[in-house]
């Protein structure tokens, strides 16, 4: 039985303080090296917003639904092993929503197709029809959605600088913006029938 990591979760389920800043310093390098290494070898993602992405993702999923996953860890393993099969199980999870999510052109959030050098007819017809569908997407989104996506998007906040505004944490900003991108895709691909547009999903 590992009595120090059960007691560790044990204080993090009391919310005692300074349990939770123990165990992002002391576990926060683990997740991301398990990360780093399942993008590794699945040839996939790797790049550090993608490692610090699933990283935060890992620490929300362990509060998510009152704690859930800390109450399932048996002491019988070592939690470094437990947090390990989470972060796994993330990275996976993670790879398959960029899989499925819309690769947004960047042309869809400026003013003008003029600037992405495509100045032909054709190229601003679907430019318009892309903001179009971009916009109508974005108002089946929640505000808290909306919200999240303008202020990285359109306003290039940071993290720190979202999570003031929306009064988050910053480590649960990435998972927030995961999930409305998501979403975001969701309602794009439900109008990928455009003529003209290039869906790449």
């Amino acid at each position: 039985m590992h009595a120090a990591d059960q007691a560790l979760v044990e204080a993090l389920l009391a919310e005692e303080p300074g349990s939770w800043d123990l165990f992002v310093e002391r576990y926060a390098g683990l997740v991301a090296s398990v990360v780093r290494r399942i993008f590794r070898t699945l040839g996939k993602g790797g790049g550090q917003a993608d490692v610090d992405d699933v990283t935060e993702n890992v620490f929300v999923m362990l509060l998510e639904r009152d704690s859930h996953l800390l109450k399932r860890y048996d002491s019988a393993h070592k939690l470094s092993a437990y947090v390990a099969v989470i972060a796994r199980t993330a990275s996976h999870r993670y790879l398959r929503s960029q899989r499925e999510k819309v690769d947004l052109p960047d042309e869809m959030w400026g003013d003008s197709i003029a600037d992405s050098g495509q100045g032909t007819a054709s190229a601003e017809t679907a430019g318009l029809e892309m903001r179009s569908a971009l916009h109508d997407s974005m108002k089946e989104l929640s505000e808290r959605d909306q919200r999240v996506l303008k202020l990285f998007y359109f306003e290039g906040r940071d993290y720190q600088s979202i999570a003031k505004t929306l009064g988050l944490s910053v480590n649960s900003v990435g998972a927030a913006l995961t999930r409305a991108r998501g979403k975001l895709g969701t309602a794009l691909r439900a109008k990928k029938d455009l003529s003209d547009v290039d869906w790449r999903v």
